[in-house]
């Protein structure tokens, strides 16, 4: 209940909500977009996922789920989505232009 209600948050104020219908994989990411920005050219601690590969951003959510990877957020949010969720959430993200 907690995830979902986190996605909905987050769809609400990243302004998805206010745009074309998207898919599940688009709406799963909208948690992800509040710290992973879609600015490839942006400088943060916290990496772009944009164009990453897919292979990539799955292991490290599954590494984060499984405890095998440490963080402050991201454990917690990775154990919130199934492994399907996460293959759609790491294709999305490989789709995206990076450019």
């Amino acid at each position: 209940m907690k995830l979902i209600s986190l996605l909905l948050f987050f769809q609400i104020n990243t302004g998805l909500s206010q745009s074309a219908p998207i898919d599940s994989a688009q709406f799963l990411s909208g948690a992800c977009i509040s710290c992973h920005t879609l600015d490839k050219a942006a400088t943060s601690g916290i990496p772009s996922l944009v164009g990453q590969s897919s292979e990539s951003i799955l292991s490290d959510m599954l590494d984060y789920a499984s405890g095998k990877r440490a963080g402050l957020l991201m454990p917690q949010i990775a154990k919130g989505y199934s492994r399907e969720q996460m293959e759609a959430i790491a294709n999305y993200f490989s789709s995206l232009d990076p450019s």
